[in-house]
């Protein structure tokens, strides 16, 4: 009977949370109406329902997220997220080597449609032969084909994000060009504002050409100063897809793995900021959450009287989020459908250890900086007034990666220390917010709201 009765309480304290979360989203939606911003709907965190797991996804629309070529993990993570499909747009040969990230074993086609498939229980497509140019109206058209049988959402991948957000965004300016009841609308302006907001760069003369055919409008003055442009360092920051830019050498992150330490060294990035809580904050105990597949996050890492510690057999299977997978979900040769330790992005028997973290960058030519920030911010202020001095030296070294568990606080930092360094406004800086998905108001989140107030100027400083 106890035993019944504990089950109901941890399902009814989930349940709970997650309907405030449901709430504040809406509050925080209807608080961000009139801030301006290039992607009209994009109003949450990336990730859908797995923010924490599912960080790196950049969503289009609702329906459309993109991202670079996926491996067997994030694969799984995308079914946790509640993704329906995967699409690729490119087909990887069988006869070819799988790709690598980091050591990262990336599938190719046919191994990734029997992940997808049988594993993960999502649709798969393969849009484009090998030989199919992705710059092309010949492309826009195979997605216009397929797209009213892509279960939404849907999760769209090519290398890095690049080609499949030039395909994606076209096939939604066709339907702006023909379907007068299409909604977002994108014409030509639209689409050099969006791409530039992602960090991608179309000016060339092949895809502006299909942008032109496809939209109908002029191909832009190369030269038009007003033409909206991505302007990162490092300039090749792309092939490390995974970060969200912010502005010039500024960018963000959920939870990095160990396999991301080489590519970010080798792409140009000089330090990682860590603000994640470490093993202790304020003197007590303060591990944060670790990604386990199949286990739903927003649990607390530590029991109580009532509740079992996260990672313990018995609240794992309280906190399954589909108890229908098979062991093979996990691996081939796991004996369970949960993971219960993930030791590649720094887990151990608790939940996150900030220490394993400090310890892999220790034969890494990346400078490591921990610099916390409690889980709900309640410090915001004084995190800012105490270490944003430091946060700009670090930034003047070169590019700079801020992570945290899903990029969230990590925005809230590196947008409003960008601001700073650059003298932007305050509106710049929350309309960046509101494109990155983590819009604020003085509404939805006053005490973060007011620091950015109090630091940035509300129009441009003019020099004389």
């Amino acid at each position: 009977m106890m035993r019944n009765i504990c089950v109901s309480s941890v399902s009814k304290s989930i349940e709970f949370a997650w309907f405030l979360l449901i709430q504040a989203v809406f509050i925080n939606s209807q608080s961000l109406k009139d801030i301006p911003s290039v992607f009209p709907h994009r109003l949450n965190s990336p990730g859908l329902n797995a923010q924490k797991k599912v960080w790196w996804a950049k969503e289009i629309t609702p329906d459309f997220h993109v991202c670079g070529r996926l491996s067997d993990r994030q694969i799984k993570y995308a079914a946790d997220a509640g993704f329906k499909s995967v699409l690729s747009l490119f087909t990887y040969p069988a006869g070819d080597p799988p790709g690598s990230f980091g050591g990262d074993y990336l599938p190719v086609t046919v191994a990734e449609k029997v992940i997808v498939e049988e594993v993960a229980g999502l649709q798969f497509i393969a849009l484009l032969e090998p030989m199919d140019e992705w710059a092309s109206v010949e492309a826009v058209e195979k997605f216009t084909a397929i797209e009213p049988t892509l279960k939404k959402p849907a999760l769209l991948h090519c290398d890095r994000g690049y080609t499949i957000a030039f395909v994606t965004l076209l096939y939604m300016a066709n339907q702006t060009r023909y379907n007068p009841d299409f909604q977002p609308k994108i014409r030509s302006k639209e689409f050099y504002e969006i791409t530039a907001s992602m960090g991608l760069d179309f000016l060339q003369r092949i895809p502006m050409e299909t942008v032109s055919e496809i939209t109908g409008e002029p191909i832009p003055d190369i030269n038009d100063k007003s033409l909206p442009r991505a302007n990162f360092e490092p300039e090749d920051w792309l092939d490390y897809w995974f970060a969200h830019p912010v502005y010039k050498n500024w960018f963000v992150a959920g939870q990095i793995t160990k396999s991301h330490l080489s590519p970010l060294e080798e792409f140009g990035y000089k330090s990682v900021v860590n603000i994640r809580e470490g093993m202790t904050y304020k003197g007590k105990p303060s591990q944060e959450e670790v990604n386990l597949l199949n286990i739903r996050d927003r649990t607390g890492t530590y029991g109580d009287a009532q509740t079992a510690p996260r990672q313990s057999e018995e609240r794992l299977k309280e906190t399954l989020i589909n108890e229908h997978f098979s062991n093979s979900f996990i691996s081939e040769k796991s004996t369970k459908n949960y993971e219960n330790i993930n030791e590649d992005e720094f887990g151990d028997i608790i939940g996150y250890n900030e220490d394993i973290e400090k310890k892999a960058f220790e034969d890494s030519g990346l400078k490591y900086y921990h610099i916390p920030l409690d889980n709900k911010m309640k410090d915001f202020a004084t995190f800012i007034k105490e270490n944003m001095d430091q946060l700009i030296e670090i930034s003047k070294k070169g590019p700079v990666l801020v992570h945290c568990a899903r990029g969230y606080r990590a925005a809230m930092v590196a947008v409003l220390a960008s601001a700073v360094q650059y003298d932007l406004t305050i509106d710049w800086a929350l309309q960046r917010l509101k494109e990155m998905g983590m819009g604020i108001s003085a509404e939805s989140h006053p005490h973060i709201y007011d620091v950015y107030k109090e630091l940035l100027p509300s129009r441009q400083r003019v020099e004389l």
